[in-house]
């Protein structure tokens, strides 16, 4: 007579450490830190891990890589993955540059999605990034403009709604290297109402854009002749 032997066979789950006595259980279990995983490609899921991992670099100074599965067992994963939702939401300008300005200006983790900070890091990368950049996102956002309403890109701040315009310039799509270095973008800004100007006022701060603009003859010269080129 044959006698049935028992095993002690048990499929854990590698994310949460469960043990199930049937394969197919642990293939239709879902965990907390199992979903963290599945949903680790999501773009903002992405930049909060690009995040996780530049903080560790500045405050731990780990030798060891800093793996996926350390990100999804971290108690700090939410508002990681919160902050890069909120990148993504936005459409952060220049995202790599705001993760090391959260970082190196000490800021609290739970404050990186507030939209002051956010104010706050643009207007400070407006004057320091290279400004040819900053031409590219105002092209770039003119060809999106034009697409949506059957214009030329040309004309965007000639015949675009002046409130659009202006958020697009509290966004960082449109700079003032390229409001002061052309007829379009001077006439606009001479137009705006009150309201319209103390909106943007940090952004194009006059007294101090005038005087980087005066200290960068070469970068000047350059997007004045581009823009101009362009019929801006």
């Amino acid at each position: 007579m044959t006698k049935t032997v028992a095993t002690d066979v048990t499929f854990e789950c590698k994310y949460c450490k469960k043990s199930f006595k049937r394969e197919s259980t642990l293939t239709a279990h879902a965990c907390e830190k199992k979903r963290r995983y599945q949903q680790k490609d999501e773009k903002g899921v992405r930049v909060g891990f690009q995040a996780y991992l530049r903080f560790y670099e500045y405050t731990q100074n780990h030798s060891k890589q800093k793996s996926v599965y350390d990100f999804i067992d971290s108690p700090y994963y939410t508002a990681f993955v919160k902050f890069g939702r909120y990148c993504v939401d936005i459409n952060a300008v220049n995202v790599p540059r705001f993760i090391d300005y959260v970082i190196t200006n000490n800021k609290k983790l739970d404050y990186w999605t507030k939209d002051s900070l956010y104010g706050e890091y643009l207007t400070d990368l407006l004057l320091t990034e290279d400004p040819t950049y900053a031409l590219q996102r105002a092209v770039e956002f003119s060809i999106k403009w034009a697409e949506q309403n059957n214009a030329d890109s040309k004309d965007i701040l000639r015949y675009g709604n002046s409130n659009t315009l202006c958020h697009a310039i509290t966004t960082g799509k449109i700079s003032a290297w390229v409001l002061y270095n052309c007829d379009s973008g001077n006439k606009f800004l001479e137009n705006l109402n009150t309201e319209q100007a103390e909106l943007i006022w940090d952004y194009i701060n006059p007294d101090i854009w005038q005087s980087k603009i005066q200290s960068n003859k070469d970068d000047v010269d350059y997007i004045q002749s581009m823009l101009q080129q362009a019929g801006w």
